[in-house]
């Protein structure tokens, strides 16, 4: 005991002979302002300057935490120095207000932190010196000094009747509260919130900065609003707490995280994100839900390096979600910051999205294509995706990506280098068939194909059609009809030719057709939207044009154009004549290069017969007729 004591005494009498020290130090800079030659605001902040550093360098002797009480002795001296060297302060200089403000909110600080038990003698002088250094600084138009004025109008820190009765939970009258709230200010009070959090009192935190949020005064001051709501997301119940959050705007709520994370608070930022973000998804609201996602797996990620740990509070989150939005949310923020190692989980999210009651037809073609993203590489999964796409909206195209990923030849799967394990891929397989109408196991293409154009009404006339055209014209059967043609024109040309020029335009432009096709084909260009057009193609006879129409009533309606443009512009047989005759001009031209693309090997006799039958078929039809005759005669 004569120890400790000695060592109590030792150092006190250290404490006394470093304040007194730190009291001539502030003596001598009061001095030289005063006696300074330099201009009144040049020499004000040089002794702002010379205060701060001599201020740091005593205080930084004791730590706040282990010995307070000299440091109230620093800063009560400090106090009354600056309030007596005031006088020669210039008001112009920003630095005299700005250095006692920040003196005054140090000094606040380190007396919220104090002991309950203070002693008497010590909160005494540090009251007197206060009233002291307040009357001189208004004397000389600084009054920065009113809220370390106002605690110390008390007997105590914390010993206010009201602020007693708030922090107790005792429900106070309202007149009471608010002329306290009203007195202290929104700078100390939030002062007094954030110390009661800092020493986990966070009860009591949450009652008083309730007080504040409520009191209509503070409205746009402070961040009472997201201090309560933190103190709430760590004490109170699930079921208070959502409903306290609904009445929050989602906007707010995340202006709320950012300033907390600004601060410096990410846990903070982190408990009141995950609460925000497990109401929407108790909810189902979608409203700001990928940013709320995004901040709360950025914050997870900052706090906890772990992968799997990681991996594990998103699996929480999914299990809690009631809409697919935001499983795939989730899904997006473990791609980003895990990649492949999040693959598993990412399946499972999207099993679980594939079970949920509330998706639609398009949520679910989404979730398929995710998992297509996902498994780029498994065949069997791929062409469940793909199904399940068609079965929700049966179309001509999804039906055509169906059928050409059951064309590709059938995948060897080996267990050791699945992405994901094989458990979970059968799972999410049943899951799929559980949206069938039927389970194609078994089945082979043209099973399906036939169950598959069952469930697409009129448009399956349509896949039936470009179906029939491409069987027709594959490669072999263009090549035997081609030759088969060539040996049929060769034996019988004369009669080709007499009969009617037109059927040479037909065996002209579809040799074209088919040769175009072909080439087309071995590039890889013929697709399902170019046969479909293809199919419906119409010829007119009469302008000789093809255009796009798939029923008999548009070919009719086309040809009575030309009737109507016949009857309003008649044309003259000069006209006709002209035209019929560039008309076969064109098709011997045609025929000609056809024939000696078809045969190179043919003989010069064969060559001028044909030519011979071109030209006699020109002078028949370009002869007038005996009508046109006669009528030119009369």
């Amino acid at each position: 005991m004569a120890d400790e004591e000695a060592e109590q005494d030792s150092a006190h009498t250290h404490s006394s002979a470093t304040i007194g020290a730190l009291r001539e130090k502030l003596q001598e800079l009061a001095i030289a302002l005063k006696n300074s030659k330099e201009s009144p605001t040049q020499s004000s902040s040089q002794y702002c300057q010379d205060f701060c550093q001599t201020l740091v360098e005593y205080a930084g002797r004791w730590r706040m935490e282990e010995d307070p009480l000299p440091l109230v002795e620093v800063y009560t001296v400090a106090l009354l120095s600056y309030a007596q060297a005031s006088p020669c302060l210039s008001s112009q200089c920003e630095n005299v207000p700005l250095v006692l403000e920040r003196l005054s909110l140090s000094c606040l600080e380190l007396l919220l932190s104090l002991p309950e038990h203070f002693p008497d003698a010590l909160w005494e002088e540090f009251k007197s010196s206060v009233q002291s250094a307040q009357s001189q600084l208004q004397e000389n138009g600084i009054t920065q000094l009113s809220l370390l004025s106002t605690v110390a109008q008390e007997t105590g820190v914390w010993t206010n009747g009201t602020l007693h009765s708030l922090l107790s939970n005792e429900s106070p009258q309202t007149e009471k509260v608010h002329k306290f709230l009203e007195l202290e200010g929104p700078i100390l009070l939030e002062m007094r919130v954030k110390h009661l959090i800092k020493e986990n009192h966070l009860e009591r935190a949450a009652l008083l900065a309730k007080a504040c949020a409520e009191y209509p005064e503070f409205e746009g001051k402070g961040h009472f609003k997201q201090m309560y709501l933190v103190c709430l997301c760590a004490v109170s119940a699930q079921e208070p707490l959502m409903e306290e959050l609904s009445n929050v705007d989602c906007r707010d709520a995340l202006e709320m995280i950012c300033n907390l994370e600004s601060e410096g608070d990410e846990r903070g930022a982190f408990s009141l994100c995950s609460a925000f973000l497990k109401q929407q998804l108790l909810q189902g609201d979608t409203y700001c839900a990928w940013e709320l996602t995004l901040f709360w797996s950025k914050l997870l990620k900052r706090l906890e390096s772990s992968e799997e740990t990681f991996l594990d509070r998103c699996h929480q989150m999914s299990l809690l979600s009631k809409t697919v939005f935001h499983i795939l949310f989730l899904i997006k923020v473990i791609q980003s910051e895990v990649d492949k190692v999040g693959l598993p989980v990412c399946v499972d999210m999207c099993i679980r999205a594939l079970q949920l009651e509330s998706s639609d037809g398009n949520t679910k073609a989404n979730i398929c294509k995710t998992i297509s993203c996902l498994l780029p590489t498994d065949l069997e999964v791929k062409r469940a995706c793909q199904l399940t796409e068609f079965l929700l909206e049966p179309t001509v195209d999804s039906y055509y990506a169906v059928e050409t990923l059951y064309n590709e030849p059938d995948q060897k799967l080996e267990e050791e280098n699945l992405p994901v394990p094989n458990s979970l891929r059968c799972e999410l397989l049943l899951v799929f068939k559980t949206q069938w109408p039927f389970d194609p196991e078994f089945w082979d293409w043209k099973t399906l194909k036939r169950h598959c154009l069952t469930l697409m009404g009129e448009e399956a006339s349509i896949v039936s059609s470009i179906d029939l055209l491409n069987d027709n014209e594959s490669p072999e059967a263009s090549e035997e009809e081609d030759t088969a043609q060539g040996e049929e024109g060769f034996r019988d040309v004369t009669d080709c030719f007499i009969d009617t020029t037109h059927e040479l335009n037909e065996i002209v432009d579809k040799r074209q057709k088919i040769r175009e096709t072909k080439k087309l084909r071995e590039k890889g260009f013929i697709s399902a939207r170019f046969r479909n057009w293809q199919a419906y193609m119409q010829y007119c006879v009469l302008c000789d044009k093809e255009f796009l129409g798939h029923r008999i009533s548009q070919l009719d309606l086309h040809q009575e154009e030309h009737v109507t443009k016949e009857e309003e512009y008649p044309a003259t047989d000069s006209d006709l004549s002209h035209s019929l005759d560039q008309r076969i001009l064109s098709d011997q031209a045609s025929f000609s290069e056809e024939v000696e693309a078809s045969h190179p090997p043919a003989s010069v006799a064969v060559k001028h017969s044909i030519e011979n039958l071109l030209n006699a078929s020109q002078d028949h039809f370009s002869r007038p007729s005996a009508s046109t005759q006669s009528s030119n005669n009369k």
